[in-house]
């Protein structure tokens, strides 16, 4: 009989643009050819051709999120952890219980999720999946904030990094994406990454020289694209006159929409086809200064054969990828190197190999379902 397992999302999986949906995405697809699974999370349409799972959806509940307010405030816990209160989780998790338990295995995905549905697990293993460190990256918010702002991203970094040190001690296993990151979480914590599902690559010419793509509305993002747009196309268009430029991803600030259409430059905002789209990127720019975990579209620019340019930042938790890339720290340094690639497509394109050739066989999501399996179900 196959294990039985449950995973809990603090958001639904779908449509995947940021990095909790696609670990979440991983766990299913490590899980539905190996168990019997069954995935909580806030109500949605699963979408046709998804992992094999049984959906139990958990309610929004507005009397939930006031006892949840009125915890935060007793217990000191993060603010942000209310992003994950406000539905009816004791109650989908009996459901879930009642279709597909009794579980070998849940596993609960973030921080912040933790409060509100710890004490209704019931498994014989719990899996907690913090991703990346939320506690360092409010280190980074507190750090480039000022005055009033910088205390309360402060206050809230301590209150989370209590929090995560609580929940890693409490479940049977802990895992983060980065091996930087690991001990934080303590002596069961491990580091696993999700990796990039590989597809085909065919030769064929790319439409924008230059990219930069992710949820433009995360901070980090919001950052770099508007050094991107503000710093250093500038300096590349007054070199390269007819360079172009592409900038893509869900919920485009206002600022980065009145790009559209002028010096070169065409915002996609949402992404439809995110494959697709990047096949047509020359080189991918990423002036990334804050974020924690790995950078999903590091990887994502190496399995579409993107050249890169990015920042130390970018390639953080990505043992080898700064060796294929090319690393700038200034806008100065970014537009140098954007400009001497595109002046030698040739090689841009032998960069894009190299790094492609690295990713196929270090972080592939074949690889990384495996390693998530086999953590999820005591396997080896």
């Amino acid at each position: 009989m196959p294990a039985r397992v449950l995973v809990v999302s603090s958001r639904f999986p779908w449509p995947v643009v940021t990095g909790d949906r696609i670990r979440a995405l991983a766990w299913l697809e490590a899980l539905s050819a190996r168990a019997r699974v069954t995935l909580v999370a806030p109500a949605g349409a699963v979408p046709a051709g998804a992992p094999a799972c049984d959906f139990v959806p958990a309610q929004r509940s507005l009397p939930q999120l006031v006892l949840a307010g009125a915890r935060v405030v007793r217990e000191g816990l993060p603010v942000t952890s209310l992003l994950a209160a406000g539905y009816g989780w004791h109650r989908a998790l009996r459901s879930a219980g009642e279709r597909g338990g009794p579980f070998d295995a849940a596993i609960v995905m973030l921080a912040r999720l933790d409060p509100w549905v710890f004490s209704a697990l019931a498994a014989r293993r719990r899996v907690f999946d913090a991703i990346d460190s939320l506690a360092a990256n409010l280190a980074e918010r507190a750090q480039a904030a000022r005055g009033l702002a910088r205390w309360a991203w402060a206050l809230e970094r301590r209150r989370t990094a209590r929090l995560e040190a609580d929940a890693a001690s409490r479940y049977d296993r802990t895992l983060v994406v980065a091996e930087a990151e690991r001990a934080a979480f303590g002596t069961r914590a491990a580091a696993v990454f999700h990796g990039v599902a590989i597809a085909p690559l065919a030769e064929q010419p790319r439409r924008w020289d230059v990219g930069f793509w992710g949820r433009l509305a995360y901070f980090a993002n919001r950052d770099a694209v508007r050094v991107l747009l503000e710093e250093i196309w500038p300096r590349v268009r007054a070199a390269k006159p007819d360079a172009t430029l592409v900038v893509a991803g869900a919920d485009a600030p206002a600022f980065v929409h009145r790009h559209d259409g002028r010096d070169g430059i065409t915002v996609v905002s949402p992404m439809a086809d995110r494959g697709a789209l990047l096949r047509q990127v020359s080189v991918a720019l990423f002036p990334l200064r804050f974020g924690s975990g790995q950078s999903n579209k590091v990887l994502e620019a190496g399995e579409a054969g993107c050249a890169l340019i990015a920042t130390l930042q970018a390639v953080r938790g990505l043992p080898g990828v700064a060796e294929h890339a090319l690393i700038a720290g200034d806008a100065a340094g970014f537009a140098e190197h954007a400009l001497a690639l595109l002046v030698a497509p040739g090689v841009a394109s032998a960069r894009g190999r190299s790094l492609r050739a690295l990713v196929e066989r270090d972080f592939s999501r074949e690889r990384a379902c495996r390693q998530l399996a086999a953590i999820a179900l005591e396997e080896g």
